[in-house]
């Protein structure tokens, strides 16, 4: 166990990841006072870059004026003995939302609880008021599972302001890195655009959709392939892959997911109105998402969760159905669409290069391998009828080509000539399922990437 500043114990580390690692602490104050605490530490060579820090302080400061019971608290902020900077932050015990899903498949009245609740947080920092520099309001831009921590009470909050993007009182917002995981961005956001409160509305209903069908809706296997999903592949109704769902829950998922802002919800509140409006919202939210958590991880629970006699436990013993398996959308055919229309990004030219080059190559693999099949199927001593020519008068005869096989973005760079792959089948294209191996969220950066995106 080490002393951090003399006033903080370090006892075990709960994650890391590409800007921070998070540990367990206590406060070590006079009389034996002390309490447990979670203490994000960013690593050195982000410490020791002055425009990443001067950026993390004035957000750090910003993220300490927010009080919500839907939002970790930010307790102290500091510098240890080698000038690394450390956010001291509120310990929500319990696991985080992207855990609890790796356990299967969640009742819907627990989902639209949790959601709601989320949003709650998010609303309440959107709407921050300006204070003394003239600041208001933050975007969180990394809006996911991750950093949605729930504890063993039942409440849920919002993890994780360290890359939020404070509001001036201009709405001057423009950014030229972007920040966040891929498969949560909003499509303004993955264009490099000024954002405001929705496109972290775009977030949360990624997270409900995927929360709804049991499976990542945008995650590809690289970030060109997702970014690429992101901004063309047709978005699935949720009804579409499990028709048991509550249509209010379904159209609601739709808004949250409209691509142009202006057809999303104008705020967090509007979203959490119609949740509260549907006939079965859960009046007992809390104590279902507790029972929920002792019963999908309760090996980890503490002695008083596990002793909870819930009135909604029995609740959660009928089996949530799993949905239809439907392979999902691919953005191969709908990138080139957009691009022809003049719709398209500077970063998608690349992905619409390596998506021609492996159409093509496919088509003339198919074909090589049609003639093949052709000499190796028709007997050599087989003679051949000649087909009668068409009077020169007559018209062309046209036929459809066959559909393509939805074209997934390749990896590789643009500008290198490679052998393309073999057609894969249905099943091989469908995004990964979600892995069963909880992971520890509390702001933890797993999976955020940082895209250099709409800047020159």
């Amino acid at each position: 166990m080490s002393l951090l500043n003399g006033k903080y114990a370090l006892e075990r580390p709960l994650g890391g990841g590409g800007m921070a690692e998070v540990f367990l602490a206590r406060t070590v104050g006079a009389e034996g006072f002390s309490r447990p605490v979670a203490i994000k530490r960013i690593l050195p060579h982000y410490s020791m870059n002055a425009q990443f820090a001067a950026m993390f302080v004035s957000e750090a400061r910003l993220s300490s004026r927010m009080q919500h019971p839907n939002v970790v608290a930010i307790l102290d902020f500091d510098r240890d003995q080698d000038g690394g900077l450390f956010l001291v932050m509120e310990l929500v015990d319990g696991v985080d939302l992207d855990g609890l899903m790796g356990s299967g498949m969640l009742p819907v009245a627990a989902i639209a609880f949790i959601v709601t609740e989320v949003l709650r947080g998010l609303g309440y920092a959107h709407d921050l008021p300006a204070g003394g520099d003239g600041l208001r309001g933050l975007v969180h831009r990394d809006v996911s599972p991750h950093n949605v921590l729930l504890s063993w009470e039942g409440a849920a909050k919002v993890s994780d302001f360290g890359i939020a993007k404070s509001r001036a009182a201009s709405d001057a917002t423009a950014t030229e890195f972007i920040k966040g995981k891929p498969a949560y961005m909003s499509p303004e956001q993955a264009n490099g655009q000024p954002l405001d409160g929705r496109s972290d509305l775009f977030a949360v209903g990624v997270m409900l959709w995927e929360l709804l069908c049991g499976r990542p809706l945008f995650a590809g296997t690289t970030t060109q392939e997702t970014l690429a999903r992101l901004m063309f592949a047709p978005i699935p109704s949720p009804r579409q892959l499990r028709p048991d769902l509550p249509i209010e829950l379904e159209r609601i998922t739709m808004r949250l997911l409209a691509r142009e802002r202006d057809q999303r919800y104008p705020n967090a509140d509007a979203a959490i109105a119609d949740l509260l409006a549907w006939r079965d919202y859960p009046r007992d939210g809390r104590e279902l998402v507790a029972a929920l958590l002792v019963q999908r991880c309760g090996d980890r629970a503490p002695q008083r969760a596990r002793s909870i006699r819930s009135s909604v436990a029995a609740t959660l013993d009928t089996p949530v159905p799993m949905p239809s398996q439907i392979p999902l959308p691919s953005p191969g055919d709908a990138v080139l669409t957009q691009l022809a229309r003049g719709r398209g990004m500077r970063w998608l030219w690349p992905i619409a290069a390596v998506v021609l080059v492996l159409g093509l190559g496919t088509a003339v693999a198919i074909s090589a391998g049609g003639r093949r099949s052709d000499r190796t199927t028709t007997p050599p001593a087989a003679a051949q009828p000649e087909r009668p020519m068409p009077p020169a008068s007559a018209p062309p005869v046209v036929r459809e080509a066959p559909p393509s096989a939805p074209v997934i973005v390749s990896p590789e760079p643009v500008g290198e000539t490679r052998e393309a792959p073999a057609p894969t089948t249905s099943e091989e294209r469908k995004a990964p399922p979600r892995s069963k191996k909880p992971r520890k969220g509390s702001g933890s950066g797993a999976g955020m990437q940082e895209v250099k995106l709409g800047g020159d």
